[in-house]
């Protein structure tokens, strides 16, 4: 059985250390490197494997430098594996780019985010594309997390080596005791939550400052981090109904989390391409908790969320469409998504611990 050498764009990222579980659990040998980015190490340090970490970068800029850096490990993994039987696994382009512009072969490549699709890349975005649909062509399969990236890059028609793997909730989950919600819908005092990495100020905080303002019967909880955590401290400390309670590791903590609270909010800001193909993991969490989500609009997680018919979808960079939003919720429109969501099957929700990724990649080198 060959070895697989994982590469890691974050090492705190769940979905991530979620597949590198999936393949120890089948009895592959793997090495895991990745890059620290000092965000939900919490996730890291609870992995049972070793993760040799390749360097630290920050969000932000300084792409070419975090460029440079990234050729040169690649070159140093590449030179200690160059006489073994392996297959690279690389998530997200900056490292698959890496791999494949330094002459790695056999590698499976995982995207889960467009990183190119945000407005500063709106000049080049043809390039970067023709770019990720190199390094798709030569991979050995391509896992793409949104059925919505597939379209972006094929329209109507996909090759063979892709694989839709949505990032459902972790199959862990269910060994842990589920906790009952300790509180009741009411439209009259909703808990309203952001749990994961804080993104979109525009639309995510304007919810939640909407919230503190003008709903004083309402509240907004964030359980969290990123490089924006400041900015949702100071939030909390404005409104007395806005809340942080930090972060959290998943899956290990979120049932406690999702017993304590209402609604999800995930309606990322669309004014950037990526945000409006994606598939949120977070419409899977508040599926498995029952507990309705509300996304933005004119995206491909409306679509879902409207399939499902587990939500709500709204225009939230504008104040006036989350107050008349708000205004127009009652208690039998919650009840009526959680009884929608409760007729929804498991395997609809609970992540199949990579099998299609392992089965096509063993089938495929018999």
């Amino acid at each position: 059985m060959k070895k697989i050498v994982f590469l890691l764009d974050s090492i705190s990222q769940p979905r991530c250390l979620r597949r590198i579980r999936s393949f120890i659990d089948k009895g592959y040998s793997v090495d895991v490197y990745g890059i620290n980015r000092n965000k939900y190490n919490l996730n890291a340090d609870s992995s049972n494997f070793k993760i040799n970490i390749i360097g630290k970068q920050m969000q932000g800029k300084e792409y070419f430098q975090k460029l440079l850096q990234n050729n040169k490990e690649i070159r140093r993994i590449l030179r200690k594996y160059k006489d073994d039987n392996v297959i690279y696994y690389s998530f997200g382009m900056p490292l698959t780019f890496s791999l494949f512009f330094n002459g790695g072969q056999n590698y499976i490549y995982e995207i889960a985010d467009i990183l190119y699709g945000y407005k500063k890349f709106d000049k080049i975005r043809w390039l970067i594309k023709k770019l990720d649909l190199l390094l798709i062509k030569n991979s050995l399969s391509t896992i793409l997390t949104s059925e919505g990236f597939g379209k972006f890059f094929f329209k109507d028609n996909w090759p063979d080596n892709i694989i839709i793997q949505p990032n459902k909730i972790d199959s862990s989950i269910l060994s842990l005791p589920k906790i009952p919600s300790s509180i009741a819908l009411n439209s009259s005092s909703i808990i309203f939550s952001f749990i994961g990495g804080f993104r979109s100020p525009n639309t995510i905080f304007r919810f939640a400052q909407v919230i503190g303002e003008q709903y004083p019967n309402h509240q907004f909880h964030f359980f969290g981090d990123s490089s924006l955590t400041k900015d949702v401290i100071k939030l909390s400390e404005l409104y007395d109904n806005v809340k942080y309670f930090g972060a959290f590791k998943n899956p290990v903590d979120l049932n406690n989390i999702y017993s304590k609270i209402d609604v999800v909010v995930s309606c990322y800001d669309i004014s950037d391409f990526n945000e409006r193909i994606l598939e949120s993991n977070k419409l899977y969490e508040s599926l498995y908790f029952q507990k309705p989500i509300v996304v933005s609009k004119n995206t491909f997680l409306a679509e879902r969320v409207n399939d499902f018919g587990c939500g709500f979808a709204i225009d939230a960079s504008k104040d006036d469409a989350i107050i008349s939003f708000i205004e127009s919720l009652s208690t039998e429109k919650l009840e009526k998504i959680k009884s929608n969501i409760s007729k929804i099957n498991f395997d609809e929700i609970i992540d199949d611990n990579s099998a299609k990724i392992i089965s096509y990649l063993e089938k495929h080198l018999q």
